[in-house]
């Protein structure tokens, strides 16, 4: 089984635009969010070549999708790119007695010729408490599934099975430990994480079909003192699983295209601060119903059925919270944060420091953009290409902008 995270790109030696024929872009394929979307308005110059239309890869062009969560105003939660002719689908869900995992989003997209396919699910959240004999195996506590740890592979042998399991044929043939699959899904780091991929074969339709699952393993233990002693809670589970499918023999060969869609996810700061917001409003009125006297299971349904009664309340709540405090997008000394990072991917741009310009913006499918510093560009993939040697004029090499 391959290592699920390699990914290469065809272009052109070179692309140019002179300045100014090239209008603000878009992702191709969809519109740019706009309900709550982080687009940075200030003008800026784009320079885009009529060839880019994005990754290309395997004789496919690949266009942005984008998972919106309803529930929060139509805020877009994350975008990813897929083949053009492939059909997308997400779905963000929110339950709010869930207070430890208030949140489910999955995402897919589906190759209508034939099984191929890529899903994105919800992470598997899960518990388990020392001394034991507070909950049953296997149920749900506030969001989180209360579960003996177990080690990588077995948990996502385990998650395969329940996703794929009562497929004609199921059988699992191998697993393999990827130390490098967080950053390659661009996930935080942290000390107790491991990347785990698992491959397993089944029917669909009465044809053979490839499957592979991967996922970010965590655990974490937590220390409690309190009357009876010290208790200890571990956290763990499996953050950002997904698959790729597709009819047996061909998984292999389209690896590419599907690490290529894994690997372009990209997380909406807005969103993400809008999250933590949540968690934290969630927090505070689950400990005032705990003062009021509920029990915690009683008090988390109390607390759902109070905002499910009034989500317009709960909305601006959140949105005079995310006016009077920092928004989560980091912001560098050159004034672009995050949130504009994020602008950039969803549109297939790059934002360099032009000296003409100020700032300019170039299709990101090329990672080299030079100008000449009166508004003409050349832009390449080939590292070694310099347009000083082939061209007049004195040309340099534009650095992305911070």
């Amino acid at each position: 089984m391959g290592s699920g995270v390699c990914c290469c790109f065809l272009f052109r030696r070179f692309s140019s635009t002179a300045a100014g024929s090239g209008g603000r872009a878009t992702a191709a394929g969809e519109a740019a969010p706009s309900a709550g979307a982080p687009v940075n308005q200030t003008p800026k110059h784009v320079n885009e070549s009529s060839e880019s239309r994005g990754l290309y890869l395997d004789g496919e062009h690949f266009t942005v999708r984008t998972i919106i969560d309803r529930q929060q105003g139509g805020m877009p939660v994350a975008v990813f790119v897929a083949p053009e002719h492939w059909v997308s689908h997400s779905q963000v869900i929110w339950n709010y007695a869930d207070t430890s995992a208030p949140v489910h989003a999955s995402a897919g997209a589906e190759n209508p010729a034939d099984a191929q396919a890529f899903y994105l699910f919800p992470s598997l959240d899960l518990f388990w408490l020392l001394p034991t004999g507070y909950y049953r195996q296997g149920q749900n506590y506030l969001g989180q599934i209360y579960a003996q740890p177990m080690r990588p592979e077995a948990l996502l042998a385990k998650f395969a099975e329940q996703m794929r399991g009562r497929q004609p044929g199921f059988r699992v043939i191998g697993s393999k430990s990827l130390p490098g699959l967080a950053a390659a899904l661009n996930l935080p780091a942290s000390n107790a994480q491991q990347g785990v991929g698992l491959k397993v074969s089944y029917e669909l339709d009465g044809k053979p079909i490839e499957e592979e699952f991967y996922g970010v393993y965590y655990h974490a233990d937590i220390p409690y003192d309190g009357p009876q002693g010290r208790t200890w809670q571990t956290n763990w589970g499996l953050i950002a699983p997904h698959s790729f499918r597709a009819p047996a023999g061909v998984l292999d060969r389209r690896r590419e295209v599907f690490t290529a869609i894994s690997r372009s996810i990209r997380r909406n700061p807005a969103w993400q601060a809008r999250l933590a917001a949540v968690n934290q409003y969630l927090a505070e009125q689950f400990n005032l119903q705990l003062q009021a006297g509920y029990d915690q299971i009683a008090a988390a349904g109390r607390l759902s059925q109070q905002i499910s009664a009034n989500n317009d309340a709960l909305l601006a709540s959140i949105d005079s919270r995310l006016k009077t405090s920092p928004n989560g997008s980091s912001v560098t000394a050159g004034g672009r944060g995050s949130a504009d990072k994020f602008d950039d991917y969803v549109r297939g741009v790059e934002t360099t420091d032009d000296p003409y310009y100020g700032t300019s913006q170039h299709a990101n499918t090329e990672g080299y953009h030079w100008t000449d510093g009166y508004g003409s560009y050349r832009n390449t993939n080939d590292g070694s290409a310099n347009p000083n040697q082939t061209e007049t004029g004195n040309w340099t090499l534009m650095q992305t902008t911070r």
